[in-house]
């Protein structure tokens, strides 16, 4: 069952003072272009670079996102000079569960960004949006994400096979945070 209720953005940006995840803005739309052409991050997703149309209507899709209640896009920005830094999504897989999907720009990893986006993406699901389960899935050579999910204490639920292009296979890890009072 997915999610049709609309999402409504946290009512202030989240941060831990070193990076802030925040709504879309127009002016974050060029930097999250470049990014999406990035060799390392083509490497792990399934999604097109975004194309001159698609950086057109980047905060009209977002919005719409949330109005839908499909998604809720953020940017990762650094906490001081706002400037952004990745970006940050949740998937509503329904009213109780969502996957998290994240991205960090080339210039800016090794920093730490990843796991600080991601735990305060997590927490503000399953305490302000009372979701039972944030998933996070990672391909089995993608070791960056693995050690991401387990910094931010996510659980090991196991291996999926999924077909990519034609033929190929590749071996997807599944991780999952729960809600600690839904046991």
């Amino acid at each position: 069952m997915v999610r049709t209720r609309p999402i409504e953005p946290p009512t202030a940006p989240l941060t831990d003072g070193t990076v802030t995840l925040r709504p879309r803005r127009e002016s974050d739309l060029d930097a999250l272009a470049e990014a999406s052409h990035d060799p390392e991050a083509r490497r792990w997703l399934d999604d097109e670079p975004m194309d001159e149309q698609a950086r057109r209507t980047g905060v009209a899709r977002a919005d719409e996102a949330w109005r839908s209640g499909t998604a809720a896009p953020l940017t990762i920005a650094d906490a001081v000079t706002d400037e952004p830094v990745g970006m940050i999504n949740l998937q509503f897989c329904s009213d109780t569960e969502a996957t998290i999907a994240y991205g960090v720009f080339p210039q800016c990893r090794g920093r730490g960004i990843a796991p600080r986006a991601v735990r305060l993406l997590a927490q503000w699901a399953l305490s302000d949006l009372k979701l039972e389960q944030v998933i996070l899935e990672a391909d089995e050579r993608n070791t960056a994400s693995i050690r991401v999910a387990e910094k931010c204490g996510f659980h090991g639920l196991g291996t999926r096979t999924e077909t990519v292009g034609d033929s190929a296979q590749r071996s997807i890890v599944v991780f999952a945070l729960r809600d600690s009072s839904t046991g």
